[in-house]
């Protein structure tokens, strides 16, 4: 198959880095010389942003990981005017392999440099296999310290410019007021608009020393679900009131530092009570990703906001399940998007044709749509504009420079610094700190092999600093099932001397974990609670004598459900439970919660915003 159809895509000339350096002397001036030269298919290039996780398949038909740029992507790159490209945990191996791919990818740019992207929010979304992803915004927020949250975003733009990325989405300004949210969790910095705001500025002021572009998300405000906008499409029944004052305040702050802004796939009827007709016949809300009164009638023009908007990502389940994708993409560009994010799902090059189909479509729509002709107009401009005032350059970075960078041991020190200062204690009834001695023997239960293993390795090195003997067990223990015997139990947990009960997320009737901490009380064995993401997992339970949160165990991809261990959190937690065979502390719990836990039925505050115990 030809990726060179129609002659406009063949026409454009690569910009050399003495060009660049001309452009950026007056941007203003030249991205309005440069967009008016351009075709519309040029235009358009600039406006979508693809991802190609995965190339072919392997003889088993398992998609293959995109790690090594290939000829038909560089062909789709170049001869379609893509202006940004974003990469995925599937494309990234190590050090040299990502300062090569992401060097290859500029190399086959037809025109401006790309915009290269990333999610590297730190926590629970972090992209990089190697680097220092930091103990995520929700520890961060523990910790109060708009200092610590600035030198976390300076690791950050640090490690991602030396890579060669120019464009972190992050970070996230959604405030977590709703502790049964499935998505957005421990990315939030804290349910107080003002200490996400102040955590987030700090950020950004750090990555922006770097020359890393930011992108705060989900306008108009993701922390109110209840659903996965990934799966489905989540609706937020609050008043136009409500929302001015909570959800919209971390924006309004952040809103003048940062370079973008990413769209939510979700609808708030108060902001736009308009409906669209899905795909197969049903009447839904328009999510803010498609609503023009809400992106420009609200974002443009009521909070004049002139930098990027940016869709998220358009194969989640809230848009590919209910849209047709061509039409879906008219209606975001007209809604006053700037860049389409993932608008196309391609993974051979049988599926360049729906790339074409798109520029097709979208061609003959503005052909008869003033409105939409503009607005590709304004956009393209935008992200020209954006390009050049950033001095975005496509020159080579150095693998090697990037490795003597790239998770250095004095960031990852910094990280568990982070780490430690966002322990937080929220009940302890002369538990802790628990006095460690030889050949103690621990248990430990939890929902996955995996996370038992890591809390194993960790207790082990730290027997091995303190130089005693330390005999650990564990069991796989599906918390909200009810599949464990008291008897099954009581064996499991004899002759222990504390038992640790690593929990993720609990909702109500966690039959298996409360049954594990009826057991051990009934035997009078100490038993500590780690809630290892959120912290609400103490409203779940009776009879808990000792919790600590730690705000995140492990990292995630939504592309492709890959889940990486999430070390750091998880150090410091154990580290903060025991003091040492000489009666010393390891780590005192200095941590405050950023968020309200709250009974499960939500009408009563059980631990409020600004609690933490200490030793």
């Amino acid at each position: 198959m030809s990726l060179c159809l129609l002659s406009f895509f063949c026409s454009a000339k690569v910009i050399t880095h003495q060009q660049l350096a001309d452009l950026w002397q007056s941007p203003e001036a030249e991205a309005k010389q440069l967009v008016e030269n351009m075709s519309f298919a040029e235009k358009l290039g600039q406006m979508l942003m693809l991802g190609f996780p995965h190339w072919g398949i392997d003889a088993e038909k398992n998609a293959l990981a995109m790690t090594k740029l290939k000829p038909e992507i560089a062909n789709i790159i170049h001869h379609y005017h893509l202006g940004s490209v974003i990469l995925f945990r599937d494309n990234l191996i190590d050090t040299p392999q990502t300062v090569n791919l992401i060097n290859a990818l500029q190399q086959a740019r037809s025109n401006l440099p790309l915009f290269i992207s990333i999610d590297q929010e730190g926590g629970y979304v972090t992209r990089l296999r190697i680097g220092t992803e930091m103990s995520g915004n929700m520890a961060l927020g523990a910790t109060r310290s708009k200092q610590l949250s600035e030198l976390v975003g300076m690791i950050h733009g640090y490690e991602l410019m030396h890579l060669g990325f120019n464009f972190n989405f992050a970070p996230v300004v959604d405030i977590n007021n709703n502790q049964d949210n499935p998505i957005i969790g421990v990315r939030s910095y804290s349910d107080r608009p003002q200490l996400v705001a102040e955590m987030a500025n700090s950020y950004i002021q750090g990555i922006h020393r770097y020359a890393v572009l930011t992108a705060i998300k989900h306008f108009p405000g993701h922390g109110n679900v209840t659903a996965d906008s990934h799966l489905s499409l989540p609706t937020i029944n609050i008043s136009q009131q409500q929302w001015r004052k909570f959800e919209l305040l971390p924006f309004r702050h952040t809103m003048p530092n940062t370079d973008a802004i990413i769209t939510a796939h979700i609808v708030i009827p108060a902001l736009d009570n308009h409906k669209l007709t899905t795909i197969d016949k049903r009447q839904v809300g328009v999510p803010a990703t498609l609503s023009k009164p809400i992106l420009s009638g609200i974002l443009r023009n009521k909070l004049n906001y002139q930098g990027l908007i940016i869709t998220d990502a358009m194969d989640m389940g809230a848009i590919a399940k209910n849209f047709d994708a061509n039409w879906v993409v008219k209606q975001a560009i007209l809604a006053g998007n700037d860049i389409i994010l993932m608008p196309v799902k391609i993974t051979a090059i049988e599926d360049v044709t729906k790339l074409e189909q798109l520029y097709h479509y979208l061609k003959t729509e503005a052909q008869s749509n003033p409105e939409l002709d503009r607005r590709i107009g304004e956009s393209a401009y935008r992200v020209v504009l954006s390009k050049l005032k950033n001095r975005i350059s496509a020159q080579d970075k150095s693998a090697q420079q990037a490795q003597q960078v790239v998770a250095a041991k004095i960031d990852k020190d910094i990280e568990n610094m982070v780490a430690d200062n966002a322990i937080t204690l929220i009940k302890n009834s002369n538990v802790l700190p628990f006095q460690l001695k030889n050949n103690n023997k621990i248990v430990i239960f939890s929902d996955e092999k995996a996370r038992n293993q890591l809390i194993k390795k960790h207790l082990l090195a730290l027997a091995d600093e303190l130089n005693i003997n330390m005999t650990t067990q564990d069991d796989v223990v599906t918390m909200m099932a009810d599949d464990k015997t008291e008897q099954q139990l009581t064996t499991k947990m004899q002759n222990s001397d504390l038992i640790i009960l690593a929990t993720y997320n609990l909702k109500k009737a966690p039959i298996n974990a409360q049954r594990i901490l009826n057991v051990a009380n009934r035997n009078a064995i100490p038993v500590v609670v780690i809630a290892t993401n959120n912290p609400y997992d103490i409203a779940y339970l009776r009879g808990v004598k000792a919790n600590i949160a730690i705000y995140g165990i492990t990292g995630f991809d939504a592309i492709n459900n890959n889940r990486n261990n999430l070390e750091t959190n998880i150090r410091s937690g154990l580290r903060t439970l025991f003091l040492t065979p000489n009666k010393r502390l390891i780590n005192s719990p200095t941590g405050k919660l950023p968020v309200d836990i709250k009974t499960p039925d939500l009408d009563r505050t059980l631990y409020p915003y600004g609690y933490g115990l200490v030793y």
